[in-house]
C-alpha cells in the first residue's frame, strides 16, 4: 500500500537468487559499484531461487540492509509501477 523508490532488478523469465555469497542473475553474481552495501537474504521472506513471472519484476533497494523490496514480498507486477527514477542526487564524495 506504500509507494516506495526502488531498483528494478530482473525483469520476466530472470532467475534470482541471493545467498551468502550475493545476488546473481540468470546465474551471474552481480556487482553493483552504486550499491554501497552487500546483499543477503533474509530469513522471513521469499524462498530462492526464484523464477520471476510474466508481467513483473524484481524490486531492490538501493541501501539494503533492512529494506522491504521483494526480498520480503517477491516480484511485483508491473501494473503496479507507478513512476521512473530519472534523477538520483547524491552528496556522497561531492
Amino acid at each position: 500500500g506504500k509507494v516506495q523508490p526502488r531498483r528494478v532488478i530482473a525483469v520476466a523469465g530472470d532467475i534470482v537468487d541471493i545467498t551468502e555469497d550475493g545476488l546473481t542473475i540468470n546465474g551471474a553474481l552481480k556487482h553493483e559499484s552504486a550499491i554501497y552495501t552487500e546483499t543477503f537474504p533474509y530469513k522471513e521472506g521469499i524462498s530462492f531461487p526464484l523464477t520471476v513471472g510474466e508481467d513483473q519484476v524484481f524490486l531492490l533497494a538501493d541501501h539494503r540492509q533492512g529494506s522491504t523490496d521483494s526480498r520480503i514480498y517477491g516480484a511485483v507486477d508491473t501494473k503496479n509501477i507507478v513512476g521512473k527514477v530519472i534523477t538520483i542526487v547524491r552528496s556522497r564524495g561531492i
